[in-house]
């Protein structure tokens, strides 16, 4: 585990980090953007500048990378 690594947690933004919450807690895109009164498109642009900001590909590379570094308690 590189220092560079947990850094990059700390890129997001206090609204990406909500959504990475609610992602990990299996919340659908429809519950997300309602909570946030955002359209999905902006739902998908911000889950994407997540993964770009975290270096990982999917949910489940999210997931991991959270779980990984204890980020949030399951």
């Amino acid at each position: 585990m590189h220092k560079s690594d947990r850094q990059r947690f700390r890129l997001l933004t206090k609204h990406q980090v909500a959504i990475v919450i609610m992602i990990c807690q299996e919340k659908i895109v429809g519950e997300i953007t309602r909570k946030f009164d955002i359209s999905k498109s902006t739902f998908f642009n911000t889950r994407l500048a997540i993964f770009k900001k975290l270096g990982v590909k999917s949910t489940v590379g999210l997931v991991k990378f959270v779980y990984k570094f204890k980020y949030l308690k399951f």
